[in-house]
């Protein structure tokens, strides 16, 4: 019940769930693109298709995120697929 925020160059961890903070973002600036995994969608550069359906997050500042194949509704609002 941890969650680690990456917020800018700082890192904070906070005692919560990662649903519970879900249920509070506004879904049209955040997706969950893994379960462990919730990404602001102004900081995504680009998504490419990797393998087995699950594509790569690339983000702004270079960080490379995976996203699970089982986010198909989201891999959709973001364009993908």
């Amino acid at each position: 019940n941890y969650a680690r925020l990456h917020i800018g160059a700082k890192n904070y961890e906070i005692r919560e769930t990662l649903s519970s903070i879900e249920c509070r973002l506004d879904p049209s600036a955040f997706a969950r693109i893994h379960r462990s995994t919730i990404v602001n969608v102004n900081k995504i550069k680009e998504i490419h298709p990797w393998f087995n359906g699950h594509h790569l997050v690339v983000l702004k500042d270079g960080r490379e995120l995976r996203m699970s194949r089982y986010q198909r509704e989201v891999a959709r609002r973001l364009g993908v697929g």
